[in-house]
């Protein structure tokens, strides 16, 4: 499993997998303290972005930083699902945690 960081303008920063956790068999994942440590702010402030069997990607709800393209590439690679660059609901900003099984590259 890895967990990375992303962050704008910066390479990806890979943290301790051992922190995090996948989705369970439903798919659902949790929000942990340390999911909230590593993108730096409270844990009611974490929002699930995309979640499936083997990954789970997780943002600050309403962040209005700077545009992470790097996350983006990343999680359209991970779901295979387009996003509108057009779409202001779906642009990434400010960091992005990416949580995934090792299948997933």
């Amino acid at each position: 499993m890895t967990a990375t960081l992303y962050q704008p303008g910066q390479p990806p920063q890979p943290l301790p997998a051992e922190l995090f956790t996948l989705p369970d068999a439903s798919g659902r994942a949790k929000v942990t303290q340390a999911v909230a440590d590593a993108l730096g702010c409270h844990v009611g402030l974490v929002d699930v972005l995309a979640s499936g069997p083997g990954y789970v990607a997780y943002s600050i709800f309403d962040c209005e930083e700077e545009i992470n393209e790097s996350a983006m590439i990343r999680l359209i690679n991970l779901t295979e699902v387009a996003v509108d660059l057009e779409e202001d609901n779906d642009i990434l900003r400010g960091n992005v945690l990416i949580v995934s099984n090792n299948f997933f590259k």
